[in-house]
């Protein structure tokens, strides 16, 4: 199972009765390499610390937690295998029911292992949301082809090679001129005057060709594309490209002209992620002036609980490093407090201590996009309990 807004949704109906376990795992290309690769020791201390706090909370359920560890151990085995399929891994554990789920994708998660109602979700969202997909434009002088990067995967989506029309190539075909004394550079000069007309073409075809990918860019929701280009020919793409405005264009220094999709997917990851701390500033920041401007934003967990309540949100955005408590209604809406009208209905409340998971989930299900925010982007929140959203209406 990969990462997509179906893999997402489909997980959030993953529930049981006595809680299910996920682990998350991450590896580099250097720890797959190594022929005496050994499992995370993180992971396994942090299940080490897990089986000692459900032992001393709740003894039977420790005994249930041991078993179905002891099922899963072929699963667990594959999912702490550095040589394993994807650099990510989560996996999923029903304790009650038996039920698992796997998830492997190109991106590494952070290790994580956490017993909860429901799989812990906010590391998929994280990389789904790092992860969306972008173009990638190769151009060379022979050729130009786009493909499509998501979550660490590339696929190419056309190719065109560049061909000489027969107008242009006519002359040259025809050949140099005689030798004439009175003119010894004539064949030279019109060498000259043919690469010329070749480069014209060339560029009308490149410009063509990044027009169309501005068209597929708009199509398949792209906010980003990395150019690989040759210097002479990058200012002639960069330009068709920029006439949009609202796609931003990421230079890489490596020409990819011959390179495959899993090694072009190696190299576009770091150029996306150079710049996905600069889109968490700018979002946190928007939905900040938005609010204060009397715009639909919301700020605080007060104004974003009602809002997701209501099903505005369209965008959440919050500080991962923080941990909220809150509680959940028994009609399922979400309140940080019990206070005011809240106190005073008839509804039985829940109290929730992994209250931003709560959150998380309830805009997935309404089919809003979700944006974990670093320290640094986070910080325009930090007096609103460093969570947000923009709203619909």
């Amino acid at each position: 199972m990969s990462i997509d807004d179906t893999t997402i949704r489909d997980l959030l109906g993953f529930v049981d009765a006595k809680g299910v376990l996920s682990v998350y795992t991450g590896f580099s290309p250097a720890q797959a390499a190594d022929p005496q690769p050994t499992a995370p020791i993180e992971i396994r201390n942090q299940l080490k610390a897990l089986r000692a706090e459900v032992a001393g909370r709740d003894p039977d359920l420790a005994k249930v937690l041991e078993r179905r560890l002891s099922e899963a151990t072929p699963a667990m085995e594959r999912l702490l295998d550095p040589r394993a399929a994807g650099r990510g891994r989560a996996l999923f554990l029903g304790l009650d029911d038996g039920r698992s789920e796997t998830v492997a994708v190109q991106l590494p998660f952070r290790e994580r292992v956490v017993l909860h109602d429901g799989p812990y979700l906010r590391p998929l969202v994280a990389a789904h949301d790092e992860g969306r997909a972008a173009g990638v434009l190769v151009v060379s002088r022979a050729s130009a082809r786009v493909l499509r990067w998501q979550v660490g995967e590339v696929e190419e989506l056309e190719a065109q090679r560049f061909d000489v029309s027969d107008d242009v190539a006519a002359p040259e075909k025809a050949g140099p001129s005689p030798g004439n004394p009175e003119h010894p550079h004539h064949g030279f000069v019109d060498r000259d005057r043919f690469e010329e007309r070749v480069a014209t073409q060339r560029h009308r075809f490149l410009r063509g060709f990044a027009e169309h990918v501005r068209s597929l860019a708009k199509q398949h929701g792209w906010d980003r594309l990395v150019l690989s280009s040759p210097p002479k020919l990058r200012e002639v793409v960069e330009d068709a490209l920029h006439e949009d405005g609202t796609l931003r264009v990421l230079i890489a220094d490596a020409s990819w002209e011959d390179a495959s999709p899993p090694a072009i997917a190696d190299a576009v990851w770091p150029l996306l992620r150079s710049v996905h701390l600069d889109r968490e500033r700018t979002l946190a920041a928007a939905v900040l002036d938005r609010r204060l401007s009397g715009g639909p934003a919301a700020i605080g967990l007060r104004q974003v609980c009602s809002a997701l309540n209501e099903g505005r949100v369209s965008h959440l955005v919050f500080d991962d490093a923080r941990t909220v408590s809150g509680y959940r209604a028994e009609d399922g809406s979400l309140h940080p407090r019990i206070e005011g009208l809240v106190a005073q209905s008839d509804l039985d409340f829940h109290a929730e201590p992994l209250f931003l998971e709560r959150l998380v989930e309830r805009a997935i299900a309404t089919g809003a996009r979700v944006t974990p925010l670093e320290p640094d982007a986070a910080a325009h929140l930090e007096e609103h309990e460093g969570v947000g959203a923009l709203l619909r209406w």
